[in-house]
């Protein structure tokens, strides 16, 4: 079965972001506030790049949520990092773990 898809690229910062929708995707409305300042950010931003609304923000959240997964990763691999560097049985090399790249 063919679906019709329809992907949006968009590259920004070195960062790609693909977003893909097929006609038969289930998708759900959400409905959220945002301050009269955003909106018009939005409409303007719309309007420049003759791009949806509705595409912006889901390319915005996409990116957003993808950065914060990235995040915790590195989080994540920073406090293994730390917790391995402090093993009393290794004490020569406590304060090892290389964290100069870390935020």
């Amino acid at each position: 079965m063919v679906m019709d898809r329809t992907c949006v690229t968009r590259r920004a910062l070195r960062i790609a972001t693909q977003v893909c929708y097929t006609k038969s995707m289930p998708s759900v409305t959400s409905s959220f506030r945002m301050n009269k300042e955003l909106q018009r950010e939005l409409s303007d931003a719309a309007e420049r790049t003759g791009r949806g609304k509705n595409a912006i923000i889901i390319e915005a959240l996409v990116t957003y949520l993808h950065a914060m997964e990235r995040q915790s990763l590195a989080e994540e691999a920073r406090r293994q990092s730390e917790l391995v560097s402090r093993n009393e049985n290794d004490a020569g090399w406590y304060g090892l773990a290389d964290t100069s790249g870390w935020k």
